[in-house]
């Protein structure tokens, strides 16, 4: 099980920081001339208010893995259990992204850099959701079956698996009918 918990309090602290940052938007503004400081400043607690939202976490998280369930290069392992301050998923054995990034060949590198870009492109399209966290830490290279065997005949396949996902507001959503429709499309 892999378990994400937010410290009792740090969300509100967050939040109300950002509050008295938004009171001193005024006092900002001189310091960039013809930008709205005070817009910039919502949009941020708008999206750090998301971002401490673990229901919503918790759907987008569901939501990915029913749409990439059946994909060959993509694995995102189930939630178990979300309540406020706690979100609970599956764990997913594999290299850390950051160990390939530093320590793999090259060939494990570019393999995890197209299945990486694979996946963060087409989520959007797939889900209608964006994953806005793709630092490394989010990220492993996971031997595909038990023997990590490539059907082509090249040596070992592996596919990417991911953790978290947050929903993008400029997406428009598509249920899973219409996401099976275009799946059946391709």
């Amino acid at each position: 099980m892999a378990v994400k918990v937010q410290y009792p309090g740090a969300g509100e602290a967050l939040l109300s920081d950002l509050n008295q940052l938004s009171r001193f938007a005024r006092l900002l503004g001189p310091l960039v001339p013809g930008m709205d400081i005070k817009p910039l400043i919502t949009e941020l607690r708008d999206r750090v208010s998301e971002e401490l939202d673990y229901e919503l976490e918790a759907q987008a998280q569901r939501e990915h893995a029913e749409e990439f369930a059946d994909d060959p290069d993509v694995l995102v392992p189930g939630v178990v259990h979300q309540s406020d301050q706690v979100l609970v998923t599956e764990w997913i054995d594999g290299i850390p992204l950051a160990d390939v990034i530093s320590d793999g060949t090259a060939e494990q590198r570019d393999r995890a850099g197209q299945l990486l870009a694979r996946f963060l492109f087409s989520g959007p399209a797939r889900t209608g959701l964006l994953h806005a966290d793709p630092h490394p830490g989010n990220f492993r290279l996971v031997p595909v079956g038990g023997t990590g065997a490539d059907p082509d005949g090249g040596g070992r396949r592996e596919r990417v698996g991911r953790t978290m996902a947050a929903r993008c507001p400029g997406l428009r959503h598509r249920g899973p009918a219409a996401r099976r429709a275009a799946r059946d499309d391709r």
